[in-house]
């Protein structure tokens, strides 16, 4: 039997996990076993599947190219090494410099047939839709050298994990309903409860500072009686969640002569007890879909939704080619908390472009403040500059310096964890139980913080040891 190791080091996109497992999927119908890194160089065939999101990502995905040679190049008949997925496209150039063989951009998996030697083609084996949270995790390469001191970090980190969930699972019942079950956007867009359909690959847009375009290149949408078919298979095999994956769920359909409305419309009308997760939604495409999507807020299909907000300064977004009407957004966005106060927004924004001054960072600080202050359960990211080489945004002048860049993260840091403390302490209060909620919460805040904190550093220990 021959055999491969798939890496992969970016989880938090659903679009590379889902591609490598349906690389996997591949290989096992033509007859491969899929082994661990450390079993690496009793492999025929290995693949990194590399994100290229960020230029840190892309160093990153560098430093474990690099480590797949330092380990099979020695060998007499090392295996054939392919790099996969977002980064060959994104940064072809910088890749050269340590790999120079087999590339496989994102949009061509079908190549991994050259590789192969087997009867079933990639073209026969289905898009993934399911992904368990054990399928979901990092697979990358460790140094051999090392292998001893991994495995004991990581039964630690396992312990520590078995503590925190039984100190958990002691205060729960003292503690508010809001406090059980919450978990943040990423929890599931991807998991054993959550049910995958692709609607879409590539986008319309020319985001100034992003390179996902050189990847995934121009919009290509699937059509809706295909994307409600696939929906209706997940909801009949019990899934909670469908997560519609795209890289721009806004554009969906405008290469096919419909829209986002007309989707979200068509699956609504589906029976059965199911939520829709809509991830990456600009603020222009909020607007301009405003109508259907309050339809189907209203309907309960809809409990949360993630926002690309990146930046509310007119003349920010205006040089990241993201213009939209400030104004229409936050109305809208006032009608939906006030109209429906449970729901649920998720954003995410962009600190330190190229020139952001103290006055507009501090607009979009205070637009976030307002977003939490209107509706207490809203949560957002805040993701530093990243200067993609290639990009107009990395050759503009008056790039913000490093150190102003992460003291204005920081500040967003705090607002995040001031805020968090002001709606449990809220939420506290208005439980049934104050005194022993109270007392539970502190006690959880301690106990998981410091759990929390100590698998961090674990985090920390284990990195060094992993390229």
């Amino acid at each position: 039997m021959k055999k491969a190791c798939l890496l992969i080091d970016w989880i938090g996109c659903p679009r590379n996990v889902l591609l490598k497992l349906r690389a996997e999927d591949f290989l096992t119908a033509n007859g491969y076993a899929i082994l661990p890194p450390a079993e690496l160089e009793d492999c025929d065939l290995a693949a990194f599947f590399a994100c290229g999101f960020t230029y840190p990502q892309q160093r990153k995905g560098f430093r474990i190219v690099q480590a797949v040679h330092d380990r099979i190049d020695k060998l007499e008949k090392p295996p054939t090494f392919i790099v996969a997925g977002c980064l060959p496209p994104i940064n072809g150039r910088e890749l050269r410099q340590y790999h120079n063989g087999p590339t496989i951009p994102f949009l061509e998996i079908d190549r991994l047939e050259e590789f192969v030697d087997g009867d079933v083609p990639m073209s026969a084996i289905p898009l993934r839709h399911d992904v368990t949270s054990e399928e979901r995790v990092r697979v990358t390469l460790e140094r051999e050298h090392f292998l001893p001191v991994l495995s004991a970090i990581r039964g630690v980190k396992r312990v520590n994990e078995s503590a925190r969930q039984s100190c958990f699972g002691m205060l729960k019942r003292y503690l508010p309903e809001h406090f059980k079950d919450e978990k943040p956007f990423d929890y599931y867009q991807m998991g054993t409860e959550t049910w995958c359909v692709l609607t879409s690959v590539g986008c319309e847009g020319t985001c100034s500072y992003c390179v996902i375009r050189r990847s995934k290149g121009a919009l290509q949408s699937r059509p809706i009686a295909d994307i409600v078919e696939e929906t209706r298979q997940g909801i009949a095999k019990g899934y909670r969640w469908i997560s519609l994956v795209a890289d721009d769920n806004g554009v969906y359909g405008r290469d096919i002569g419909t829209d986002l409305g007309q989707l979200l419309l068509e699956l609504d009308k589906l029976d059965g007890d199911f939520r829709i997760l809509v991830d990456s939604l600009s603020p222009k495409h909020f607007v301009e879909f405003f109508d259907p999507l309050m339809e189907v807020f209203t309907s309960g299909r809809i409990e949360r939704i993630c926002l690309a907000i990146q930046h509310v300064s007119p003349r920010i977004t205006e040089s990241m080619n993201r213009a939209y009407d400030t104004e229409a957004f936050r109305q809208r966005l006032l009608t939906l908390m006030h109209k429906l106060p449970e729901f649920k927004i998720d954003s995410h924004f962009i600190v330190g472009y190229p020139g952001e001054t103290e006055e507009e960072f501090q607009e979009m600080y205070d637009f976030i403040d307002w977003m939490l202050t209107e509706n207490p359960t809203n949560e957002f990211k805040q993701f530093p500059f990243s200067a993609n080489p290639g990009t107009p945004a990395a050759r503009m002048e008056n790039q913000i310096p490093v150190r102003t860049l992460f003291r204005r993260a920081r500040r967003l840091t705090k607002l995040r964890r001031d805020h968090g403390y002001r709606l449990y302490r809220q939420r506290i209060e208005q439980s049934s139980h104050p005194t022993a909620s109270r007392m539970a919460h502190h006690t959880a805040k301690a106990v998981i913080g410091s759990s929390i904190f100590f698998d961090d550093m674990l985090g920390k220990v284990e990195r060094r040891f992993i390229r």
